[in-house]
């Protein structure tokens, strides 16, 4: 029985990641940590210092700063670029 001639099926291509994408069109990755806020509305920062960060593909620093303000309703302590 010869199993060298049969075909394989054709496999699906994998997706490119999104960080080649995302520097094609000259944005880049951010980092920004907020001051969450309890259910009444008040700043609620952690007791261990630690904030809490959401990420964003931005083409700067300040425009990752108005989405993170948007998305979270929150007070934006910093945007940290994400390198790599």
């Amino acid at each position: 029985m010869d199993l060298t001639a049969r075909k394989q099926p054709s496999r699906a291509a994998h997706r490119p990641a999104l960080a080649p994408a995302a520097k094609a069109d000259g944005h880049r990755r951010y980092r920004c940590s907020y001051t969450p806020r309890d259910a009444l509305g008040h700043l609620n920062p952690s007791d261990t210092g630690a904030a809490p960060s959401v990420q964003f593909c931005a083409a700067n620093a300040e425009q990752a700063l108005d989405l993170a303000q948007k998305v979270t309703g929150c007070p934006v302590i910093e945007a940290t670029r994400i390198e790599g």
